[in-house]
């Protein structure tokens, strides 16, 4: 492959990687995936949500989703924007049992998000779109302060 048109990465997970634009493309397709499947994975959970406790988890699931909803919007413009296709398949979760279970799956995805939301940004930034890069820091941030109030409710549990 030619390495015309592509910026080599500048970060320990990009190292001795070149990265292109269809390869940004692919990363944003997952977090859009990812996105997807949270706002389905936030809506079941609020569904499974009972007693004092699933009062107030109803109340958070339905404001994340709307948090939620607005990166898949903005994911999916920026894939457009950038000559691709936006998935509309969800990433698929598991559904385990317990509210316990369900908050730290919960957990586990959002700092995953964080991470790839964190790869992303670093491949925007590389290929000169700092604009996306920011925005994709952000988004990052956000996931990890969804993470931090799921921490949180764990800890009460």
């Amino acid at each position: 492959m030619s390495k015309e048109g592509l910026i080599q990465g500048s970060n320990e997970d990009l190292a001795a990687e070149y990265v292109s634009k269809a390869d940004l493309i692919e990363g944003l397709n997952q977090d859009l995936a990812a996105e997807w499947g949270t706002v389905i994975r936030y809506t079941y959970q609020a569904g499974k949500s009972f007693g004092v406790l699933g009062v107030e988890l109803r109340e958070m699931f339905k404001e994340e989703t709307q948090d939620e909803l607005g990166h898949a919007a903005f994911l999916t413009d920026v894939i457009i924007d950038l000559g691709g296709e936006p998935t509309t398949l969800p990433k698929e979760f598991n559904k385990p049992d317990g509210l316990k279970d369900l908050l730290e799956l919960d957990l586990e995805m959002e700092q995953q998000d964080v991470k790839n939301y964190i790869k992303h940004a670093r491949m925007a930034g590389d290929l000169g779109s700092i604009e996306l890069q920011m925005k994709l820091e952000e988004m990052a941030a956000d996931e990890a302060g969804h993470a931090r109030e799921l921490r949180r409710i764990l800890k009460g549990l």
